[in-house]
């Protein structure tokens, strides 16, 4: 159901938007992205200004920024946030973004390649549906090499959507996302700095909007694809990914609300089903790889759920994915 704040809301008028993204240490791959940007296509009567914060206080990005900025068909500003964890980052380029007087913001992520209409048609949708306030996109998967198909056609790359255009949601990502940032000037939502390093700041954030008024919607029109090279098209990661998606949901769902009957209740659950898991996970093997690991998968990010409904702590996504890479 529509929240019934979002008839108070002055819905603003697009005037301008930053196209904005934060970054850390993937200086080739952000290339790629804003690439993609250059290549957009804009609505008229729109100013485009892109904004990039690199969380790296090396200043990784700085030379691919100097590198497209003389043939880049946008102006474009790179600021460093030194402070480190991705609430951090995602906060600055929020005050960047309001430094630069634009009306909205669209966020995608460093390792995105934005369709050449994502931007038309995140407008599009805003401009025409009454209740749209915030705009959420589908984020598909593309790869950076040849890798095996029982890699590519696991469940964490395979990403499908069943949601219809101006479907309303609850949440969403920064991978995708369009709103005015009236929401932070006037609303004082940011990304809440407890995440740190845990991830999941932006489904907060996006939460917390949703709370107040700013309905999301989802158009599957606009369309951005995630790059995933060697680093994520392997084993390792793709069980770790599983593990995380699950620890950090129940942790996200269950870190406040103190629901202790109802969350023991979920967490005999998810307990046999992990027993389940196990019993299945060798009768997959005849299936084929492809079967074999998306069921080890589901087993992991079962096992995560059950670890994070008993911990109850942020999990570092970087540490545990990255081999101990902090973002």
């Amino acid at each position: 159901m529509e929240n019934t704040k979002t008839q108070n809301i002055t819905k603003p008028e697009i005037k301008s938007i930053a196209i904005s993204c934060n970054t850390f240490l993937r200086p080739e791959i952000l290339e790629k992205t804003l690439n993609s940007i250059a290549s957009l296509n804009i609505p008229d009567n729109i100013a485009i200004k892109v904004l990039v914060v690199d969380n790296d206080a090396k200043a990784s990005a700085q030379p691919v920024i100097d590198k497209i900025k003389p043939d880049f068909p946008f102006e474009i500003s790179y600021f460093v946030e030194e402070k480190r964890g991705l609430a951090n980052a995602r906060n600055r380029l929020l005050k960047e973004a309001i430094n630069l007087d634009v009306t909205h913001i669209a966020i995608l992520d460093d390792d995105d390649i934005a369709d050449v209409d994502w931007i038309i048609n995140l407008v599009d949708l805003y401009n025409t549906q009454d209740n749209a306030y915030i705009i959420s996109g589908p984020e598909y998967c593309t790869f950076d090499g040849e890798f095996p198909t029982y890699l590519t056609n696991n469940n964490i790359f395979v990403k499908k959507t069943s949601k219809k255009k101006g479907e309303i949601r609850k949440v969403c990502s920064t991978h995708n996302a369009f709103f005015p940032l009236k929401i932070v000037k006037e609303d004082g939502i940011w990304f809440d700095s407890s995440f740190v390093f845990m991830g999941g700041e932006d489904g907060d954030f996006f939460y917390r909007a949703g709370k107040a008024g700013y309905t999301i919607v989802f158009n599957p029109d606009a369309i951005v694809r995630e790059i995933n090279g060697k680093d994520r098209v392997n084993i390792k990661w793709i069980l770790s990914r599983n593990y995380y998606n699950g620890y950090s949901g129940s942790y996200l769902q269950y870190k406040t609300r103190p629901k202790k009957i109802k969350r023991f209740m979920y967490l005999i659950k998810i307990f046999f089903i992990c027993l389940l898991n196990l019993l299945i996970i060798p009768f997959s093997v005849i299936c084929g790889p492809t079967v074999f690991l998306n069921i080890l998968g589901l087993s992991c990010k079962n096992t995560g759920k059950l670890m994070g409904l008993i911990k109850l702590q942020p999990l570092n996504y970087y540490k545990h994915l990255n081999g101990g890479i902090n973002k």
